[in-house]
């Protein structure tokens, strides 16, 4: 990624947030007015392609349950051509991980053998199999030793046994002295508990694949088993406000197992479906601009950033729009008209303020982040004196807010050691 893009100020662990164009946001706005409903069956094979790897992995998982390796083994590798990107990397890991564990040695019940393939039947989501490989031959229930493993609860709870992973989950919590896992536990309890009464409640399966798939506690976030919970209950939702989160969520599994072709599937679903509706358009063009842009796309992600600017003035996305097209003008190194665009923001009607509940985003900082682009132009530019003056305006005017302490703390102390520097400068060319 050129310089411009992230400046030398910005937190590396906030350049998500500070770069709003660039975040989850987008993908949460792409949806504000999606009504909810079934994928077709002749849809796009991207809008469900995680589904076929998640039904792949877990036959995969369940020969491996019932020791027929070779079955399994062959699962993976055809997977390994038969599953879109980035799937079929994903199978071809697995059949690593396998070999890996049938190599450790030729006795079956050999435990550091045994706890490698439970573990992989775990990553393939077959928990059954999982289960059936703790439970020791002769046995109808898993060993004493289950009751120490991390996932054994997740387990049951996974394989559709509720009623003992709920005692599993009630066992932990009696026992936990440390307080983020007994509030863990307790919301695992609640769930479970609650569950059955609300299956056909969006809020409820966002509840739960909040705090329990993706929580990342128990085991790394599953977004296989997340995508599963909400597809399920989309459609169900009644109206937006339902099927917002929920969308959003969707969206942010998809990125977060680098499936780009499945979130442009949906995205280019949303937009034929919703292209009358402005807000949705707007954040639909933001998103593929940014896409162009990370793609090096220069020329597509100006025109469509451009295509935001112009046509949709009225909607939530444009700030996000102008600063965009800014960006990918100073990434062309034209300064002049990138300075022009950035500008257009102080005295528009952005709020830089701004927040939603549902996103991890940060506080868009519009004026903020367009001051200090306008003074890297200006040093660009090797206009020193015009430098300073905007990174004085990012200091002192259109101060950086975060939620989080540390992100406006540091970035806040960037910003001040960009101005000493460019004041040095300045006082070494007097």
């Amino acid at each position: 990624m050129g310089q411009p893009i992230i400046a030398p100020m910005v937190d590396k662990r906030n350049v998500k947030k500070m770069i709003r164009v660039f975040g989850g946001i987008a993908a949460f706005w792409l949806v504000l007015s999606a009504q909810a409903g079934q994928v077709a069956p002749n849809a796009a094979p991207a809008l469900t392609n995680w589904q076929a790897a998640t039904s792949r992995f877990q036959k995969a998982g369940a020969f491996i349950g019932e020791d027929k390796y070779a079955l399994a083994k062959a699962e993976l590798s055809a997977a390994t051509t038969n599953l879109a990107a980035p799937y079929r990397t994903m199978a071809s890991q697995f059949l690593t991980q396998l070999d890996s564990a049938l190599q450790l040695s030729t006795n079956r019940n050999a435990p550091n053998r045994l706890q490698a393939l439970i573990e992989l039947c775990s990553d393939l989501r077959a928990h059954q199999a999982a289960l059936r490989l703790q439970t020791p031959p002769g046995s109808k229930t898993p060993s004493e030793d289950s009751a120490d493993d991390a996932l054994y609860a997740w387990r049951l709870l996974e394989s559709g046994d509720t009623k003992a992973a709920l005692a599993e989950y009630q066992r932990r919590f009696a026992k936990e002295l440390i307080e983020i896992w007994q509030s863990y536990y307790q919301e695992q309890i609640r769930l479970i508990q609650q569950r059955a009464t609300n299956l056909s409640s969006t809020q409820f399966a966002i509840d739960l694949v909040k705090e329990h798939y993706l929580k990342g506690l128990e085991t790394h976030a599953d977004l296989f088993g997340a995508l599963t919970e909400l597809t399920r209950v989309l459609p169900l939702a009644k109206d937006p406000k339902q099927t917002v989160p929920v969308y959003h969520l969707i969206l942010k599994c998809l990125t977060g197992l680098g499936d780009d072709d499945g979130r442009d599937a949906w995205q280019e679903k949303l937009l034929a479906e919703h292209k009358s509706d402005p807000e949705v358009a707007a954040r639909v063009y933001v998103a593929k601009a940014t896409q162009a842009y990370y793609r090096k796309n220069l020329t597509e992600a100006e025109a469509l950033f451009q295509k935001v600017c112009s046509e949709y003035p009225d909607t939530s996305a444009w700030g996000d729009g102008e600063y965009g097209l800014g960006l990918v003008l100073q990434e062309q190194q034209k300064y002049d008209e990138a300075m022009l665009e950035y500008a257009k923001l102080f005295p528009s009607k952005v709020n830089d303020n701004i927040i939603d509940a549902e996103s991890s985003e940060d506080y868009p900082n519009y004026r903020f982040r367009a001051a200090l682009r306008i003074s890297e132009c200006y040093e660009a530019k090797k206009d020193g004196t015009k430098a300073l003056e905007y990174a004085l305006l990012a200091r002192d005017r259109y101060k950086f807010v975060s939620y989080c302490k540390d992100c406006l703390r540091e970035t806040r102390q960037n910003v001040e050691n960009r101005v000493k520097k460019l004041q040095e400068a300045a006082k070494r060319t007097d």
